[in-house]
């Protein structure tokens, strides 16, 4: 039997443009400049797409290549590592509209 787990993404992105006055990097930092700039106007784009991760099938899109001794002992799966290249579409169906990978 094919285990699917889809995941919803949701990803905000604030346009902000780049600047070189030399002002910190840090998050707190970039929203108080922004905030400053009486002429700018703050945009918000937000994606909405599934990630579909498919673990056991004949052609799964996440398999283990390492981990630890104690791995199998653990409910958490502490000390695995995996690799995955999974799809993102559209909708929660796997055969929805493909938008991406998740690699």
């Amino acid at each position: 039997m094919e285990k699917h787990y889809i995941i919803l993404m949701v990803c905000s992105i604030f346009v902000i443009p780049q600047c070189s006055n030399g002002i910190a990097q840090d998050p707190k930092s970039v929203k108080k400049w922004f905030k400053d700039l009486h002429h700018a106007k703050e945009k918000l784009t937000e994606f909405h797409f599934y990630l579909h991760d498919i673990v056991s099938s004949k052609n799964p899109t996440n398999i283990r290549v390492a981990m630890a001794n104690a791995t199998a002992q653990s409910s958490t799966y502490f000390g695995l590592i995996g690799v995955m290249d999974d799809v993102l579409t559209e909708g929660p169906e796997p055969d929805s509209k493909f938008v991406g990978r998740a690699p």
